[in-house]
């Protein structure tokens, strides 16, 4: 465990999210059980692919890059779908905002990406298929890392954009209460702890033009990169961290950092 003798003053975990299918809207959770040197559970297990043959070849590799999904960053529409997955009844649904477009059992997607498809007929090439990773997920890189950050960030972001706070465009996996901004950057190479469980925080988390789409509206809005390097002088927010410890995270547990 982190020495608490020498630690600040507890923070608190605020929200947990995980993103099931890589790419499409996430949902919260009020606690998550985890292990150590992995994802959340739910997290990036799927991905749909980006329909072009090339990528199709490769889909049987295990993890692929970004590239070969279809994403928001090349796709701001996706913003107004969602794809739900429900492992215990084994099925997979494509729903918008006027409700359940299709659905099919998870181990027979097909239905579901074909009604994709056609709901984004120039996206795709080919249909498109459902994929999905038994061990690990289709993170932006290879390694077992999940992603936190700082809801003082996460507001100063909004003031300066003129924007509410929306975790939505950054798809960080933990929120925790924070007075200042970007103060998470400093706890790199620390282990905190969120109850009983341990993480080392490794990195800052760089963003691409995503951040620039309304998850409302699915509108791409202002260059906020740019706003981001005028302002901050980077891009970046959140921090990548590995899970050390198993455990559960608990919305509203302390968080403990070191000094």
């Amino acid at each position: 465990m982190a020495d608490t003798q020498n630690t600040t003053a507890p923070y608190t975990l605020q929200d947990i999210w995980q993103f099931p299918v890589k790419g499409f809207p996430g949902r919260r959770c009020e606690s998550v059980k985890v292990e150590a040197n992995k994802l959340l559970p739910a997290d990036r297990r799927f991905a749909i692919s980006n329909g072009h043959p090339a990528s199709h070849q490769k889909l049987d590799q295990g993890w692929l890059s970004k590239r070969h999904f279809v994403q928001l960053l090349s796709e701001a529409r996706l913003a107004s779908l969602s794809l739900d997955t429900d492992e215990e009844t084994g099925k997979i649904s494509l729903k918008n905002k006027t409700g359940v477009l299709a659905e099919a059992p998870l181990n027979d997607a097909e239905p579901v990406m074909a009604r994709l498809q056609a709901f984004l007929p120039e996206r795709f090439d080919e249909t498109p298929r459902l994929c999905r990773l038994d061990t690990g997920g289709y993170t932006d890189t290879d390694a077992p890392w999940i992603t936190l950050g700082g809801s003082a960030s996460l507001a100063d972001f909004g003031a300066v954009t003129h924007t509410p706070p929306d975790n939505r465009r950054f798809r960080l996996n933990l929120i925790i209460n924070t007075a200042t901004p970007f103060e998470e950057f400093d706890w790199a190479g620390k282990t905190i702890c969120i109850g009983t469980t341990e993480l080392e925080v490794i990195e800052p988390v760089g963003r691409c033009a995503t951040i620039n789409v309304d998850p409302d509206t699915t509108q791409r809005e202002h260059d906020y990169l740019r706003v981001m390097r005028q302002l901050y002088g980077h891009t970046d927010l959140g921090m990548f961290a590995k899970i050390k410890t198993a455990g559960t995270l608990q919305c509203g547990a302390e968080v403990i950092v070191p000094v």
